[in-house]
């Protein structure tokens, strides 16, 4: 499957759906249903988050698709070099983890949001590193790009309003 298949345009744009709807929630809503909300954003951002470093993790396990094949060196696994995507493949899910333990244990759900904001941001940097090394298809950036902006865009406003203690009405 390419990064611009129609299903995979859908799927991308549907798993949007939760950010959108935890975020306006942990907005909305009243205590304690707004923790609760709030909880259910930085879990999904944290799932998500760890989602990201998977697919660099089956990449670095998998040979370079046959569109990339004259940009990545035949055997990349066996490669020093290739040592950094491996770690895009787990720090991702390292940094879910951390959020996912201050929204739970400090309980600190803003600082937890921020954790995930650079989380999406850094992943996406290194995203553009990879593929300026011909580890990803330049289809795949542009879908991660969009699904990024839109991401973080939700998780910063939920943190401006939650810091202005502004709640939204429809």
């Amino acid at each position: 499957m390419r990064a611009n298949d129609p299903l995979v345009l859908l799927l991308g744009f549907l798993g949007l759906i939760p950010f959108l709807v935890c975020a306006y929630l942990a907005c909305a809503w009243r205590e304690p249903a707004d923790a609760r909300a709030m909880l259910a954003l930085i879990a999904y951002g944290s799932v998500i988050l760890s989602f990201l470093g998977g697919v660099h993790w089956g990449f670095a396990l998998a040979e370079p698709p046959a569109s990339l094949a004259g940009l990545a060196p035949a055997s990349t696994r066996q490669d020093p070099a290739h040592r950094p995507r491996i770690g895009l493949g787990v720090l991702p899910s390292l940094t879910g983890w951390v959020a996912l333990l201050i929204a739970v244990l400090a309980p600190a759900p803003v600082i937890a949001l921020c954790v995930l904001i650079a989380g999406f941001l850094a992943t996406n940097i290194a995203e553009q590193s990879a593929y300026r090394r011909g580890w990803v298809s330049g289809r795949y950036l542009w879908l991660r790009w969009v699904l990024t902006v839109i991401v973080v865009a939700l998780l910063v406003t939920t943190v401006v309003l939650r810091l202005a203690g502004a709640r939204i009405m429809l």
